[in-house]
């Protein structure tokens, strides 16, 4: 009887256990349905679809007159180009469909055919033959150094359109940059007087124009919207006296944008509540030998003084971190040389060191060596332009450098005047230089023939003339590796640093932030505000 009653109760247990687990699968079985089920909430952005920026000493919106920095980095969103210049610095085609070089001195350009102006008529080879004339007879406009080459300009048919130079120009596409104007609106009119609002064929028109504010707004018809189709549906340009007053609205909040190459920008906007981009500009500093000295034409002095510079110190103790080091004209962003390592190899010791493996001895303190029968020191003269306050303390600091290893440096601190003479007739020992570097990758006006140091390297000069022919990407790589290897082993120049741009976005801003020094507006079409 009592083995009965334990079988019972076993029977009962187990059955329990049965039902417990079945109950337990259904309420596994319901929470995964309740979550497969769960809504899922997205986030609404609140999308403020007006720009709002600031200008100081506004002049005009006509490309072609304006003189004012910041025009002109609007003027693309209204007037296009045939051709841009993309953040790597490669061309890319706008208005221009394709374009080829059917000779040394000559180019054909076929238009893109579906392309109207703001004011519906048709955008024609007419108006790029109009345009380019026009700067050349202006010759006010700071396009004029990018047509002052053509020599004739032929329709050819109504989209395409042939230009002859009157010399070969290396890499003249990146020319081909000057906003279109329209032949229909200007034609036979003085356009530094006309009171017209101007119209474009860009993402954006011109609707309002005063003493105080300029209106853009969308361009509902632009031939390309459906490829790349704006947020901002209107852009609003306040007017202010100086550049003062634009950093205090933005400061304020009530402008969205400013991009200023001053060293001191957070004096006037802070240093909070707002997002910047860094990057590097285009004034490019360096020092020049000059190749025909008796003493610099010897390779192996050129290499030690740029060893015994250090460029960080430089930028930091000088410029205070307000530039870049640069070794190279090119900017590093470059498609061509932006894989390529540019190496810094400052080191007193390896500087001294080169100098004795190349017979210059060191006693009491100064360097020296017989050469062509005569004894020769290292003791140079570093030429300045005394106008250059910062040029100055660079070369006060380069000479405590170099003085460290025993080179000895008197720095000549010349006027304006002497300096250009210098610069005409190429005499000096070393100079502290600069240039305001282009977009394109065009070298030989600082390395090629004639070149500012005196040097001379067939070589280098063959590698810079086959540049602009290669038409092979790779094949066009390879030339720079050359012509940037030879370049730092021979050392006619020593690349010191560019300067540093500051492109600052309100806190509400969202979209890519991509300048560089040709434009600051890289994938606009995305920004929004928030």
């Amino acid at each position: 009887m009592k083995i009965s009653k334990i079988k019972l109760v076993l029977c009962l247990c187990i059955i329990g256990v049965i039902i417990g687990v079945v109950f337990y699968l259904f309420y596994i079985q319901e929470q995964e349905d309740k979550q497969g089920n769960i809504e899922v909430k997205y986030e609404k952005i609140n999308m403020i679809t007006n720009f709002r920026l600031g200008i100081s000493k506004f002049d005009s919106m006509n490309p072609h007159i304006t003189q004012n920095r910041d025009i002109v980095q609007i003027v693309p969103l209204i007037f296009e180009p045939l051709v841009t210049i993309t953040q790597d610095y490669r061309t890319q085609n706008v208005l221009a469909k394709e374009w080829s070089k059917i000779s040394e001195k000559s180019y054909v350009i076929k238009l893109k055919e579906n392309v109207k102006w703001q004011d519906n008529s048709d955008f024609t080879a007419e108006d790029v033959k109009f345009t380019i004339e026009e700067i050349q007879r202006n010759k006010k406009s700071v396009y004029l150094e990018n047509v002052k080459d053509i020599k004739k300009v032929e329709v050819i048919d109504r989209n395409t359109i042939r230009l002859d130079l009157s010399k070969e120009v290396p890499f003249f596409e990146y020319n081909l940059i000057f906003p279109i104007l329209s032949k229909k609106q200007y034609e036979g009119k003085d356009i530094t007087k006309s009171k017209e609002i101007p119209f474009g064929t860009g993402k954006y028109k011109i609707t309002r124009m005063d003493k105080e504010i300029i209106e853009l707004t969308k361009n509902e018809n632009w031939y390309d919207i459906e490829k790349e189709d704006s947020n901002i549906k209107v852009i609003t340009i306040s007017l202010y006296e100086n550049m003062g007053e634009v950093y205090n609205s933005f400061r304020l909040g009530n402008i969205d944008f400013v991009c200023t190459n001053s060293t001191k920008y957070e004096e006037y906007i802070g240093s909070m509540g707002y997002q910047k981009k860094q990057y590097q500009g285009r004034e490019y500093d360096y020092l020049a030998f000059n190749c025909e000295n008796y003493v610099l034409k010897n390779v192996e002095v050129r290499q030690a003084i740029q060893k015994a510079i250090n460029k960080e110190k430089i930028v930091s103790s000088v410029l205070e971190n307000k530039a870049y080091v640069s070794n190279f004209p090119l900017n590093y962003e470059n498609y061509l040389i932006k894989d390529l390592k540019m190496e810094e190899n400052y080191s007193q010791e390896e500087a001294s060191k080169t100098l004795k493996e190349s017979g210059w001895k060191l006693e009491y303190g100064i360097w020296s060596k017989v050469i062509d029968g005569q004894t020769r020191t290292l003791n140079f003269i570093l030429t300045v332009n005394k106008d250059k306050k910062q040029r100055i303390k660079v070369a006060e600091e380069i000479k405590k450098q170099l003085e460290a290893i025993n080179i000895q440096i008197t720095i000549n601190k010349v006027t304006n005047s002497e300096y250009q003479k210098i610069l005409k007739n190429h005499q000096y020992e070393i100079l502290l230089t600069g240039i305001y570097s282009g977009y394109s990758p065009e070298l030989n006006s600082i390395l090629g023939e004639g070149n500012l140091s005196n040097y001379q390297n067939q070589e280098l000069f063959l590698l810079l003339k086959e540049a602009a022919s290669i038409s092979s990407e790779e094949t066009k790589k390879e030339n720079y590796k050359k012509i940037v290897e030879l370049h730092q082993k021979e050392v006619p120049y020593i690349g010191l640093y560019r300067n540093q741009v500051i492109a600052a976005y309100g806190h509400s801003v969202r979209g890519e932030f991509t300048p560089n020094n040709y434009s600051v507006l890289y994938q606009f079409s995305q920004w929004y505000r928030q």
